[in-house]
């Protein structure tokens, strides 16, 4: 079941992740969804423009930032941290 409204709690409760990659070196880490949800709120939008403007690549320090959701039965990614 897909989210209705894009909020970060309702993407924790349906065992949704958020993978974000940097468009400039490649850069890609899984989002910390309750660690985002303590510090913005459970209500706050989990959608691309909610998200990107609040994100910077730990790598390299680019903001261009893409992001992917990953359904509850996709196994954890163990890409670059």
């Amino acid at each position: 079941m897909a989210s209705s409204n894009g909020a970060l709690g309702e993407c924790i409760a349906l065992g949704y992740g958020i993978r974000a990659t940097c468009l400039a070196c490649w850069h890609a880490r899984e989002l910390d969804l309750p660690a985002l949800a303590a510090r913005l709120g459970l209500d706050h939008g989990a959608l691309h423009d909610d998200l990107v403007p609040r994100l910077r690549c730990a790598e390299c320090g680019s903001k261009r930032i893409a992001l992917t959701a990953l359904p509850p039965d996709v196994p954890t990614w163990g890409g670059a941290t």
